[in-house]
């Protein structure tokens, strides 16, 4: 950033999750910049700074900075950079709640954060009791946009920004996962059919943390009576 000459203004958070916004702060107070999100993706980074010694931290141990929220909303969530309007545009749950994606008109972009995905394997673990197809609703949001080109937050850097692709694909993802949710008893399954059904798909890790996540919300409560067909 430094080296090409730019002025660094905002940064912008599409999301909660910490692995989006941790070194957000050490940016903005290196370039002077302000870091912008909107009001819901605002209270999911203050969920995730709470269970970051639970969660983030053993992901990443020690590699994490002071990460304080120092995140504000902009008025009527718009932005202006160099005579063109940027819109900050909340879309609900996507793989995590408080989600947004950033419009910019005039060069047919959306920078949409986890609501896309492009080559990588999409993180499930939130996505029970609906938020699949909340999810679905998410990326309709985005569709409406009619962007040419995203900018997604896990890509696979061999593949281009071709809006109507990784749309297609990650809706594609997510009905593969109730397919295959319904067919499988154990996560383990449903892991190796998610894995057959997108092999090139990079970053398998998430899909499994996903799996784990999901068939734990599918389990019985102890002591409660179950049939099987």
């Amino acid at each position: 950033m430094a080296a090409s000459g730019k002025n660094l203004t905002h940064i912008f958070a599409t999301h909660g999750h910490g692995d989006h916004w941790f070194t957000a702060g050490l940016m903005a107070e290196r370039f002077g910049a302000t870091v912008v999100a909107s009001e819901g993706t605002i209270k999911e980074m203050h969920r995730n700074a709470a269970i970051r010694p639970q969660f983030w931290d053993k992901l990443f141990p020690g590699q994490i900075p002071d990460a304080p929220v120092t995140a504000v909303t902009v008025p009527g969530d718009r932005l202006t950079l160099e005579g063109h309007e940027l819109h900050i545009v909340e879309v609900g749950h996507s793989d995590t709640d408080g989600t947004s994606v950033l419009h910019v008109p005039d060069l047919g972009l959306v920078v949409a954060g986890d609501v896309i995905y492009n080559g990588v394997h999409q993180y499930l673990a939130e996505s029970a009791d609906g938020g699949r197809d909340a999810w679905r609703k998410a990326v309709t949001v985005v569709e409406d946009l009619r962007p040419r080109h995203i900018v997604t937050g896990h890509k696979n850097k061999e593949l281009d920004d071709d809006a109507a692709r990784a749309i297609a694909e990650t809706r594609a993802y997510l009905d593969a996962a109730d397919e295959l949710l319904a067919r499988h008893d154990d996560p383990l399954g449903f892991f190796h059919a998610m894995l057959e059904r997108f092999p090139e798909r990079l970053n398998p890790g998430a899909l499994w943390g996903g799996a784990v996540a999901l068939y734990k919300e599918k389990a019985p409560a102890p002591g409660r009576s179950v049939g099987r067909r």
